[in-house]
Protein backbone atom coordinates (compact mmCIF):
# COMPACT_ATOMS: atom_id res chain seq x y z
CA UNK A 1 0.00 0.00 0.00
CA UNK A 2 1.24 3.57 -0.66
CA UNK A 3 1.59 5.49 2.84
CA UNK A 4 -0.47 9.01 1.98
CA UNK A 5 1.70 11.90 2.34
CA UNK A 6 0.92 13.87 6.03
CA UNK A 7 1.85 17.41 6.06
CA UNK A 8 2.20 19.33 9.38
CA UNK A 9 -0.20 22.32 8.74
CA UNK A 10 1.50 24.29 12.29
CA UNK A 11 5.21 23.87 10.92
CA UNK A 12 5.65 24.69 6.92
CA UNK A 13 7.55 22.22 4.86
CA UNK A 14 11.33 22.77 4.74
CA UNK A 15 12.35 22.13 0.96
CA UNK A 16 16.29 22.27 0.92
CA UNK A 17 17.81 23.11 -2.78
CA UNK A 18 21.04 24.06 -3.95
CA UNK A 19 21.58 27.51 -5.41
CA UNK A 20 23.87 28.23 -8.11
CA UNK A 21 27.06 29.85 -7.44
CA UNK A 22 26.91 32.80 -10.27
CA UNK A 23 30.03 34.53 -8.68
CA UNK A 24 32.00 31.57 -9.31
CA UNK A 25 31.12 31.69 -12.61
CA UNK A 26 31.76 35.43 -13.25
CA UNK A 27 35.38 34.65 -11.59
CA UNK A 28 35.75 32.07 -13.57
CA UNK A 29 34.42 33.72 -16.79
CA UNK A 30 36.73 36.80 -15.77
CA UNK A 31 39.92 34.33 -14.96
CA UNK A 32 39.24 33.34 -18.94
CA UNK A 33 39.31 36.89 -19.91
CA UNK A 34 42.39 37.63 -18.58
CA UNK A 35 44.35 35.05 -19.68
CA UNK A 36 43.29 35.83 -23.15
CA UNK A 37 44.47 39.13 -23.11
CA UNK A 38 47.59 38.50 -21.56
CA UNK A 39 48.11 35.73 -24.52
CA UNK A 40 47.06 37.43 -27.26
CA UNK A 41 48.83 41.18 -26.05
CA UNK A 42 51.43 41.53 -28.93
CA UNK A 43 48.14 41.26 -30.93
CA UNK A 44 46.16 43.84 -28.74
CA UNK A 45 49.08 45.84 -28.83
CA UNK A 46 49.95 45.66 -32.39
CA UNK A 47 46.14 47.08 -32.88
CA UNK A 48 46.37 49.58 -30.80
CA UNK A 49 49.50 51.15 -32.45
CA UNK A 50 47.75 50.21 -35.63
CA UNK A 51 45.01 52.40 -34.99
CA UNK A 52 46.96 54.96 -33.31
CA UNK A 53 48.99 55.50 -36.45
CA UNK A 54 46.08 55.64 -38.96
CA UNK A 55 44.98 58.57 -36.47
CA UNK A 56 48.01 60.54 -36.40
CA UNK A 57 47.79 59.94 -40.52
CA UNK A 58 44.31 61.34 -40.48
CA UNK A 59 45.05 64.20 -37.38
CA UNK A 60 46.66 66.75 -40.15
CA UNK A 61 44.54 65.85 -42.76
CA UNK A 62 41.53 67.08 -41.30
CA UNK A 63 40.39 70.63 -41.55
CA UNK A 64 41.43 73.02 -38.79
CA UNK A 65 38.34 75.27 -37.10
CA UNK A 66 39.17 78.38 -35.32
CA UNK A 67 36.64 80.41 -33.58
CA UNK A 68 36.43 84.16 -32.15
CA UNK A 69 34.19 85.97 -30.01
CA UNK A 70 33.39 89.55 -29.23
CA UNK A 71 31.70 90.60 -26.51
CA UNK A 72 29.06 93.50 -25.92
CA UNK A 73 28.09 95.37 -22.83
CA UNK A 74 24.50 97.34 -23.91
CA UNK A 75 24.30 100.61 -22.71
CA UNK A 76 20.90 100.20 -21.72
CA UNK A 77 20.65 101.95 -18.73
CA UNK A 78 20.48 105.88 -19.62
CA UNK A 79 18.07 107.10 -22.33
CA UNK A 80 19.80 110.22 -24.41
CA UNK A 81 16.93 112.87 -24.51
CA UNK A 82 18.19 116.11 -25.76
CA UNK A 83 21.75 115.70 -25.18
CA UNK A 84 21.40 114.54 -21.25
CA UNK A 85 21.59 110.90 -20.34
CA UNK A 86 18.59 110.12 -18.14
CA UNK A 87 18.50 107.16 -16.02
CA UNK A 88 15.82 104.02 -16.36
CA UNK A 89 15.74 102.66 -13.29
CA UNK A 90 12.59 101.06 -14.15
CA UNK A 91 13.19 98.82 -16.62
CA UNK A 92 13.85 95.15 -16.45
CA UNK A 93 17.92 95.14 -17.48
CA UNK A 94 17.61 91.59 -18.06
CA UNK A 95 14.54 91.60 -20.57
CA UNK A 96 16.44 94.72 -22.23
CA UNK A 97 20.06 92.52 -23.19
CA UNK A 98 17.51 89.57 -23.99
CA UNK A 99 15.84 91.91 -26.21
CA UNK A 100 19.20 93.08 -27.56
CA UNK A 101 20.77 89.76 -27.88
CA UNK A 102 17.63 89.18 -30.28
CA UNK A 103 18.03 92.04 -32.17
CA UNK A 104 21.78 91.02 -32.96
CA UNK A 105 20.14 87.72 -34.24
CA UNK A 106 17.80 89.44 -36.64
CA UNK A 107 17.57 89.53 -40.37
CA UNK A 108 17.93 92.89 -40.58
CA UNK A 109 21.80 92.49 -38.92
CA UNK A 110 22.24 89.68 -40.60
CA UNK A 111 22.00 90.86 -43.92
CA UNK A 112 23.51 93.48 -43.29
CA UNK A 113 26.57 91.76 -41.65
CA UNK A 114 26.89 89.94 -45.03
CA UNK A 115 27.11 92.81 -47.22
CA UNK A 116 29.46 94.75 -44.91
CA UNK A 117 31.65 91.20 -45.48
CA UNK A 118 31.38 91.17 -48.90
CA UNK A 119 29.73 87.95 -51.21
CA UNK A 120 31.72 86.28 -53.53
CA UNK A 121 29.77 85.90 -56.58
CA UNK A 122 31.27 82.75 -57.81
CA UNK A 123 29.79 81.22 -55.36
CA UNK A 124 27.32 79.75 -56.94
CA UNK A 125 29.30 78.87 -60.19
CA UNK A 126 31.33 76.93 -57.99
CA UNK A 127 28.97 74.51 -56.70
CA UNK A 128 29.09 70.82 -58.59
CA UNK A 129 26.14 69.17 -60.29
CA UNK A 130 25.78 66.28 -57.39
CA UNK A 131 25.55 69.36 -54.92
CA UNK A 132 22.99 71.35 -57.30
CA UNK A 133 21.01 67.80 -57.39
CA UNK A 134 20.63 67.30 -53.65
CA UNK A 135 19.86 71.28 -53.58
CA UNK A 136 17.01 70.29 -55.94
CA UNK A 137 15.83 66.82 -54.27
CA UNK A 138 15.77 69.77 -50.76
CA UNK A 139 13.99 71.97 -52.47
CA UNK A 140 10.84 69.48 -54.00
CA UNK A 141 10.96 67.83 -50.10
CA UNK A 142 11.67 70.45 -47.86
CA UNK A 143 10.74 74.05 -49.81
CA UNK A 144 10.85 76.27 -46.80
CA UNK A 145 14.76 75.76 -46.97
CA UNK A 146 14.93 77.12 -50.35
CA UNK A 147 17.75 79.55 -51.00
CA UNK A 148 17.29 81.62 -54.45
CA UNK A 149 20.43 83.80 -54.32
CA UNK A 150 24.20 82.72 -53.11
CA UNK A 151 23.27 86.17 -50.70
CA UNK A 152 20.75 84.12 -49.29
CA UNK A 153 23.02 81.21 -49.20
CA UNK A 154 25.29 83.06 -47.06
CA UNK A 155 22.36 84.54 -44.70
CA UNK A 156 21.23 81.22 -43.93
CA UNK A 157 24.77 79.91 -43.26
CA UNK A 158 25.61 83.12 -40.99
CA UNK A 159 22.27 82.56 -39.45
CA UNK A 160 22.97 79.59 -38.48
CA UNK A 161 26.22 79.30 -37.48
CA UNK A 162 26.74 82.30 -35.31
CA UNK A 163 26.37 82.20 -31.49
CA UNK A 164 24.38 85.23 -29.92
CA UNK A 165 24.43 84.64 -25.87
CA UNK A 166 23.47 87.02 -23.42
CA UNK A 167 24.18 86.79 -19.55
CA UNK A 168 21.62 88.15 -17.41
CA UNK A 169 23.82 88.57 -14.38
CA UNK A 170 26.69 90.78 -15.97
CA UNK A 171 24.71 92.20 -18.67
CA UNK A 172 27.66 91.13 -21.27
CA UNK A 173 26.10 89.93 -24.93
CA UNK A 174 28.76 87.36 -26.62
CA UNK A 175 28.65 86.81 -30.12
CA UNK A 176 30.48 84.07 -31.38
CA UNK A 177 31.49 81.95 -35.01
CA UNK A 178 34.07 78.96 -35.88
CA UNK A 179 35.57 79.32 -39.21
CA UNK A 180 38.28 77.64 -41.06
CA UNK A 181 40.44 80.98 -40.75
CA UNK A 182 41.36 82.61 -37.66
CA UNK A 183 40.85 85.75 -39.64
CA UNK A 184 37.46 84.84 -41.10
CA UNK A 185 35.58 84.27 -38.00
CA UNK A 186 36.96 87.32 -36.34
CA UNK A 187 36.05 89.62 -39.40
CA UNK A 188 32.65 87.52 -38.93
CA UNK A 189 31.70 88.53 -35.43
CA UNK A 190 33.17 91.55 -35.51
CA UNK A 191 31.00 93.02 -38.16
CA UNK A 192 27.90 91.21 -36.20
CA UNK A 193 29.45 94.10 -33.24
CA UNK A 194 29.55 96.86 -35.76
CA UNK A 195 26.34 96.66 -37.48
CA UNK A 196 24.61 96.58 -33.94
CA UNK A 197 26.48 99.86 -32.83
CA UNK A 198 25.81 101.12 -36.03
CA UNK A 199 22.01 100.45 -35.59
CA UNK A 200 22.00 101.72 -32.21
CA UNK A 201 23.83 104.77 -33.31
CA UNK A 202 21.30 105.33 -35.99
CA UNK A 203 18.29 105.10 -33.33
CA UNK A 204 19.75 107.97 -31.82
CA UNK A 205 20.38 109.98 -34.86
CA UNK A 206 16.85 109.51 -35.47
CA UNK A 207 15.94 110.73 -32.09
CA UNK A 208 17.75 113.34 -32.29
CA UNK A 209 17.03 114.34 -35.54
CA UNK A 210 13.22 114.15 -34.43
CA UNK A 211 13.95 116.22 -30.93
CA UNK A 212 15.69 118.67 -33.23
CA UNK A 213 12.24 119.40 -35.46
CA UNK A 214 10.15 119.69 -31.87
CA UNK A 215 11.80 122.17 -30.40
CA UNK A 216 12.21 123.76 -33.32
CA UNK A 217 8.39 124.03 -33.96
CA UNK A 218 7.98 124.84 -30.00
CA UNK A 219 10.29 127.98 -30.69
CA UNK A 220 8.41 128.84 -33.44
CA UNK A 221 5.17 128.83 -31.84
CA UNK A 222 6.70 131.24 -29.04
CA UNK A 223 8.88 133.50 -31.34
CA UNK A 224 8.97 134.75 -34.93
CA UNK A 225 10.91 133.39 -37.30
CA UNK A 226 14.20 135.51 -37.22
CA UNK A 227 14.62 134.99 -33.56
CA UNK A 228 18.00 133.98 -32.19
CA UNK A 229 16.26 130.97 -30.53
CA UNK A 230 14.24 129.87 -34.03
CA UNK A 231 17.67 130.02 -35.73
CA UNK A 232 19.27 128.45 -33.67
CA UNK A 233 17.20 125.69 -33.51
CA UNK A 234 16.87 125.75 -36.98
CA UNK A 235 21.05 125.26 -37.14
CA UNK A 236 20.49 122.27 -34.76
CA UNK A 237 17.87 120.08 -36.80
CA UNK A 238 20.14 120.78 -39.89
CA UNK A 239 22.82 119.40 -38.36
CA UNK A 240 20.97 116.59 -37.03
CA UNK A 241 20.05 115.69 -39.90
CA UNK A 242 23.25 116.03 -41.69
CA UNK A 243 24.20 113.84 -38.96
CA UNK A 244 21.73 111.50 -39.77
CA UNK A 245 22.67 111.33 -43.43
CA UNK A 246 25.90 110.52 -42.96
CA UNK A 247 25.56 107.94 -40.36
CA UNK A 248 23.04 105.90 -42.77
CA UNK A 249 25.54 105.74 -45.64
CA UNK A 250 28.16 102.20 -44.62
CA UNK A 251 30.99 103.69 -46.57
CA UNK A 252 30.83 106.36 -44.15
CA UNK A 253 30.60 104.69 -40.87
CA UNK A 254 33.73 105.35 -38.75
CA UNK A 255 34.03 101.76 -36.77
CA UNK A 256 36.42 103.75 -34.37
CA UNK A 257 33.49 105.91 -33.29
CA UNK A 258 31.40 103.10 -33.43
CA UNK A 259 33.28 101.29 -30.92
CA UNK A 260 33.93 104.18 -28.51
CA UNK A 261 30.02 104.90 -28.31
CA UNK A 262 29.46 101.80 -26.77
CA UNK A 263 31.88 99.44 -24.54
CA UNK A 264 32.68 96.59 -26.81
CA UNK A 265 35.23 94.17 -27.05
CA UNK A 266 36.03 93.11 -30.42
CA UNK A 267 37.96 90.06 -31.31
CA UNK A 268 41.11 89.40 -31.76
CA UNK A 269 42.16 86.55 -34.24
CA UNK A 270 42.96 83.50 -32.77
CA UNK A 271 45.44 81.06 -34.35
CA UNK A 272 45.06 77.96 -32.25
CA UNK A 273 42.39 75.70 -33.17
CA UNK A 274 39.96 74.92 -31.75
CA UNK A 275 39.19 71.44 -33.93
CA UNK A 276 39.90 68.82 -34.28
CA UNK A 277 41.30 67.94 -30.80
CA UNK A 278 44.65 65.41 -31.25
CA UNK A 279 44.28 64.92 -27.40
CA UNK A 280 40.34 63.68 -28.07
CA UNK A 281 41.07 61.50 -31.08
CA UNK A 282 44.28 59.91 -30.28
CA UNK A 283 42.63 58.82 -26.68
CA UNK A 284 39.37 57.48 -27.92
CA UNK A 285 41.70 56.16 -31.13
CA UNK A 286 43.41 54.08 -28.27
CA UNK A 287 40.16 53.04 -26.04
CA UNK A 288 38.25 51.65 -28.88
CA UNK A 289 41.43 49.62 -30.12
CA UNK A 290 42.17 48.01 -26.86
CA UNK A 291 38.50 46.72 -26.87
CA UNK A 292 38.12 45.81 -29.92
CA UNK A 293 41.18 43.61 -29.56
CA UNK A 294 39.91 42.52 -25.99
CA UNK A 295 37.43 41.08 -27.57
CA UNK A 296 39.24 39.76 -30.54
CA UNK A 297 41.39 37.75 -27.97
CA UNK A 298 38.44 36.43 -25.63
CA UNK A 299 36.15 35.73 -29.31
CA UNK A 300 38.71 33.90 -30.53
CA UNK A 301 39.79 31.86 -26.93
CA UNK A 302 36.12 30.85 -27.04
CA UNK A 303 35.32 29.54 -30.28
CA UNK A 304 39.05 26.81 -30.01
CA UNK A 305 37.45 25.98 -26.96
CA UNK A 306 34.16 25.63 -28.54
CA UNK A 307 35.55 23.35 -31.58
CA UNK A 308 37.58 21.09 -28.63
CA UNK A 309 34.63 20.69 -27.20
CA UNK A 310 32.81 19.63 -30.02
CA UNK A 311 35.53 17.48 -31.14
CA UNK A 312 35.34 15.91 -27.82
CA UNK A 313 31.91 14.89 -28.06
CA UNK A 314 31.84 13.84 -31.62
CA UNK A 315 35.12 12.23 -32.57
CA UNK A 316 35.92 11.08 -36.34
CA UNK A 317 35.37 7.67 -36.73
CA UNK A 318 38.73 6.00 -38.05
Amino acid sequence: MNTPLKFNHEKPPDFQHEGSDFRAHYVDVAAQALVSIWRHRRRIASLVALALAVASIFIPLMPRKYSAEALIYPNLFFSHEQGKAVPLGTVDAASMVTSEARLIRSDAIVRAVVKRLGLDPMAANSRSWATQGLDWIRVKLLPETRNHSPFDRTVAMLRNKVTVTNDTRSYLISISFTATSADQAARVVNAFAIEYLRDKDLQRRRDAAAAAHGELGRQLAIYGEKHPNVLQAGAALNAARAALSAAMNPDDADQNGLVSNESVKLAIPNRTPTSPKGFVILGVSFILALLAGIGLAVWHDRMISRQNVDHRQHPRLL
